[in-house]
């Protein structure tokens, strides 16, 4: 069995967004320490960096380890900082794991290796050499829409089971799918809900948290959502759920991390909504229902 280094990993981390300049040809360094000083102001549990909603796959080499760099550096002695793989290649993927150790990281988020559509067997193995290559506590990103290929019930517990990783992000936006992987997991392992709609039925099931698109805008109602859960007041915990479902389902109206990107902005947290291409701007018809959710 690996032995894997213990992590605490709960409650709200939110998924941080790569904020750029308005032409998009260089990270928003600026506007990024501003995104992370609200999420320490809103008392979040821990931040990802350079996720999904990061755009990681559209950073360079060398913005990628700026990124990760500034996100340690304002959470170290504060928060968990987490870095995101989501490339196709296991040699790749180890490289930057040995860099996000070097960086200082307190733990990886390992998508499923997306385009290649590997066996679980070769998922495994994935898992196994990314592990071996950084001592870091690993995070297993379930995200078939995105990776074209789920880590099943069975092989989260195998790879849970040998201590290969110490969590799950579970974004495949299946109840049934997180209720097999509580099964079949270790006890100790830190499940994460991975949509914004689904925190609430996660933390029921017995999950410890969410790493949260919404929560970039809104840390502290994430944040009280989970402290009234904690505290049993369930019933508070649905009003929050329900009363925050619009604006959940406003920042998935296209393709994220578009929507909340421009909320952002809006709201003048970060200085521009620029993304990267294939990415466009939030299209105008779906512009009014994010202002009206995020900015009033």
């Amino acid at each position: 069995m690996t032995t894997s280094p213990s992590l605490t990993l709960r409650g709200v981390i939110p998924a941080l967004v790569t904020p750029f300049t308005n032409d998009g040809s260089r990270v928003d360094t600026k506007s990024l320490g501003a995104l992370i000083e609200k999420q320490i102001a809103g008392k979040v549990h821990g931040v990802v960096a350079c996720g999904s909603t990061g755009e990681a796959s559209t950073l360079s080499e060398g913005e990628y380890v700026e990124v990760v760099k500034l996100a340690r550096e304002l959470t170290r002695g504060k928060l968990p900082c987490v870095a995101g793989i989501s490339v196709s290649s296991t040699h790749r993927a180890v490289e930057m794991a040995r860099g996000i150790k070097e960086l200082g990281c307190d733990a990886i988020l390992v998508a499923t290796p997306p385009y290649n559509k590997p066996s679980q067997a070769g998922i495994i193995e994935h898992f196994k050499a990314i592990q071996a290559a950084s001592g870091l506590p690993l995070i297993a990103y379930n995200v078939p829409g995105r990776s074209g290929v789920a880590i099943t019930p069975a092989t989260m517990g195998i790879l849970s089971q040998q201590g290969i990783i110490t969590s799950i992000k579970e974004a495949s936006g299946s109840i049934d799918t997180l209720a097999d992987m509580m099964l079949v997991v270790r006890e100790d392992c830190q499940v994460l809900s991975g949509d914004d709609s689904l925190f609430l039925a996660t933390l029921a099931y017995g999950g410890r948290g969410i790493i949260s698109v919404v929560a970039n805008a809104f840390p502290e109602e994430m944040v009280a959502l989970y402290d009234a859960f904690e505290r049993g007041d369930t019933a508070q915990a649905r009003r929050l759920q329900l009363g925050l479902l619009p604006r959940m389902r406003a920042a998935f109206v296209e393709a994220n991390p578009v929507p909340i990107k421009s909320a952002l902005a809006r709201m003048g947290v970060i200085e521009s909504d620029a993304v990267r291409l294939p990415l466009t701007p939030l299209a105008s018809a779906n512009v009014e229902r994010v202002c009206q959710e995020y900015v009033g």
